[in-house]
Formats: C-alpha cells, sequence, structure tokens
C-alpha cells in the first residue's frame, strides 16, 4: 500500500552497532558486535473519503484501509516490506517490519491522525 502522506522529515534510521570494551591489564579492548534492529516513528494522516493533492495517484482515499492492513499483520503475525524511495525514484529504505504500536485519531472531518512506531524484522534463516 503506497501512504497517502509522508511527512517531509521523514526517518531513515541506521542500526545501533552493539560493541563492547573489555579492560586488560595494560589497556582496554573493544569486541566489535552485531548490529542492532532499526526502528522508525511518524505521524501523519489517512485521508478518508476525499483526495487532497498531496496525496500520490496510487494512495486510496479509504483511511479505514490502512488501518485494516496494519491492523491484519498484526493479528496474523505476518511482517510488512517497507520501502521509502526518493524524489528521484531511487530504493532509499527496504526494510521488513514489524508494527510495534497504531495509535488512531479520529477528526472532526473524519480524517484519522495516526502515530505509528515499526521495528526491523531479520528473518531467521
Amino acid at each position: 500500500m503506497v501512504l497517502p502522506h509522508v511527512p517531509p522529515d521523514f526517518p531513515l534510521p541506521e542500526p545501533e552497532q552493539h560493541n563492547e570494551v573489555y579492560e586488560g591489564l595494560s589497556r582496554d579492548y573493544a569486541r566489535i558486535g552485531t548490529l542492532g534492529l532499526r526502528h522508525l516513528s511518524w505521524s501523519s494522516i489517512f485521508p478518508v473519503g476525499r483526495r487532497y493533492p498531496f496525496m500520490p495517484a496510487e494512495a486510496t482515499s479509504d483511511g479505514w484501509a490502512y488501518v485494516a492492513f496494519f491492523g491484519r499483520g498484526r493479528e496474523r503475525k505476518i511482517p510488512f516490506r517497507m520501502m521509502v524511495l526518493d524524489s528521484g525514484g531511487v530504493c532509499r529504505l527496504n526494510m521488513p517490519c514489524t508494527v510495534d504500536s497504531l495509535d488512531i485519531a479520529v477528526r472532526r472531518n473524519g480524517d484519522l491522525d495516526y502515530s505509528i512506531s515499526v521495528t526491523e524484522y531479520r528473518f531467521v534463516v
């Protein structure tokens, strides 16, 4: 699904590296650790029943369909793939994710304000 509105300052996180430092007799030693999982959070709107000029052509004006999409994935424990393209169409983020939290508020005009937090999902191979 294509989101109807992406905030202009959309975060593109880098994973944290879990390094450890050990104290030796004469000096300290560092062990390079594994990369952690990336986390993203953002807030925006899901329009309900209307199209706005800022919406991509592929986005739907049924905001409740987005809520249902995320809800189905959470209930079925299925990750979704998040892809972020820059204005030139170059893929800057392609990451499987799970939804940690999704908060919805209905505006007076019927549109939905939402806030979402996602975490990178790593498939076990």
